[in-house]
């Protein structure tokens, strides 16, 4: 009886301090609760990066956070939809990036590392930053689970050779950064190899990052500039290179040593050493050779005898070659005689096959006949081989760090060097270019192969109606005006003026190598320069 008297006063008591009220009175509404998205790794450039601010971008939601001694972090971003990208500041500036695929769930793990980056780079298909900066609904749509595979895959191509990732994810595995007294983890390694290769070519990762960003198909324009640097010049680098004698009809091949200036000849084992000139970076010589070296790795070696371009041999599959080429020759008449320059276009299929090919000049084109049109196969020794009814040449593609190429084609009768009608922008003004120059004359030499010529030119005007610039030769005040894409997409041409020959150039995509070739017979040359670094 006690009980429930107790029971009924604290009921009452309970209904005093509401005040009483209705039976129908309802609890307050509770806000809806909005799941959180943790995004959690370790960012380390081989050693961790402590102290870190650590940037997200979701496809909505972003957040930040700041990375522990062992460069480990969590990013908490409510209501986040993926994808997502990430971003770190290393101590020396440099910024990396990394992704998070659009899959499902609210948990994820993105590492940022060298090797993230290069995975970012290879999903943006251009500048990281801009990636991150924008991440509007076209990058974001690249971020699909096939598309990161297929970008860790190709970065485990390029890397082939340099760094070793069979069997790991660089994004997601985990990661244990040295730190301390704490030894890095198999992943970490990775990055400690990958930043001695950095170290030894001396590239830095931006520009290994734009190669990646840059790079279709085969892999070879990116891994040449992975290889050990002379100290004295940063494009000269190790590996097997092909030493193209341009007018001789003859091709050797060699293996570079950069560090210690040295080429050994595979066939005859004859090593020769080179040395640094002592006022101009990438200028490399010795007794009897003289070499220019290109930012590309290409170099234009300069001895008694023929002139050569020393290609660094790169594995270009045949299907690469297929599209529009477009030409500037120095080939003899098939009966003998001495070398003039001429235009030629041609179109390759993936097979290799020539399915169209033109003598050109100012005025038109002269098409080929059906049965002169040769066909391009892969050469065990390097290279290609062209084979058409008159016999074979050989072939040698390079492809650069931005995916372009260019071919040096060689035969008994002279030699070409082509590239893709791509349309040449205007330069602005103002711009500066130093370069050293090679002539070389009908006979197929330079005549005073001890005499090099360094020179420089600014540009002063542009006519962007005519698609024309103007440019002042500092050696002696020269002006010269050339026209964009005549006669040709790709090419330009220069009318004949005081002290300037009538000319159709040619500069190879981002080699550092631009080519200059008489129109006029009575001035017959073929012009090849190289711009000095």
């Amino acid at each position: 009886m006690k009980t429930k008297l107790l029971v009924s006063a604290i009921a009452a008591a309970a209904l005093s301090a509401c005040g009483g009220g209705s039976d129908t009175q309802s609890s307050a509404p509770q806000a809806p609760i909005t799941p959180t998205t943790r995004i959690a790794g370790t960012a380390a450039v081989g050693a961790a990066l402590p102290n870190a601010t650590v940037q997200a971008k979701c496809a909505n939601g972003s957040g930040t956070a700041t990375t522990a001694a062992d460069g480990t972090f969590t990013i908490s971003i409510p209501n986040a939809t993926r994808p997502c990208v990430l971003s770190v500041v290393t101590p020396d500036g440099t910024t990396l990036h990394s992704i998070v695929d659009a899959g499902a769930g609210t948990a994820a793990v993105a590492n940022i590392t060298p090797l993230t980056e290069l995975v970012t780079a290879s999903i943006a298909g251009g500048s990281t930053a801009a990636f991150f900066d924008s991440f509007d609904a076209q990058a974001q749509a690249k971020l699909t689970t096939d598309g990161v595979s297929t970008a860790l895959d190709a970065v485990k191509l390029i890397l082939t050779g340099t760094v070793d990732l069979a069997g790991l994810d660089p994004l997601k595995d985990t990661l244990v950064a040295a730190h301390g007294d704490t030894p890095g983890n198999a992943l970490d390694q990775r990055l400690d190899t990958l930043g001695a290769a950095l170290k030894s070519s001396q590239t830095s990762i931006s520009d290994l990052s734009a190669a990646v960003a840059a790079n279709t198909g085969s892999a070879g324009g990116v891994q040449t500039i992975l290889q050990p640097a002379a100290a004295s010049c940063a494009s000269f680098r190790s590996g097997n290179v092909q030493k193209v004698d341009l007018t001789t009809n003859t091709a050797q091949r060699f293996t570079v040593d950069a560090v210690n200036l040295t080429r050994t000849n595979v066939t005859t084992g004859a090593v020769e050493q080179f040395q640094p000139n002592a006022t101009e970076a990438c200028r490399i010589g010795n007794t009897n050779a003289r070499l220019m070296v290109s930012k590309s790795g290409i170099t234009l070696e300069r001895r008694a005898g023929a002139p050569s371009l020393v290609i660094p041999e790169q594995t270009i599959p045949l299907s690469e070659l297929a599209g529009d080429w477009v030409a500037l020759g120095y080939e003899r008449p098939d009966g003998g005689g001495m070398l003039s320059p001429g235009m030629i276009k041609f179109t390759v299929d993936g097979a290799g096959k020539f399915t169209g090919a033109a003598d050109c000049n100012l005025s038109g084109c002269v098409p080929w006949p059906a049965g002169d049109l040769p066909a391009i196969s892969v050469n065990t020794n390097g290279g290609f081989t062209v084979t058409d009814s008159t016999g074979t040449a050989r072939a040698f593609a390079f492809k650069g760090v931005d995916g372009q190429m260019a071919v040096v084609i060689l035969h008994a009768n002279g030699f070409m060097i082509a590239k893709r009608p791509t349309p040449r922008s205007l330069p602005a003004v103002g711009s500066t270019n130093s370069y050293w120059d090679a002539v070389i004359n009908g006979a197929g030499l330079i005549p005073d192969p001890t005499n090099l010529t360094t020179d420089s030119v600014t540009v002063t005007a542009v006519d962007t109606t005519a698609n024309t610039y103007t440019r002042k030769r500092t050696s002696d005040g020269r002006i010269d005006t050339w026209q964009n894409n005549k006669p040709s997409d790709g090419l330009r041409y220069r009318a004949a003026s005081t002290g300037a020959k009538e000319t159709i150039g040619m500069n190879l995509p981002n080699t550092g190598l631009s080519i200059s070739v008489s129109v006029n017979p009575a001035d017959n040359f073929y012009d090849i320069s190289v711009d000095r670094p």
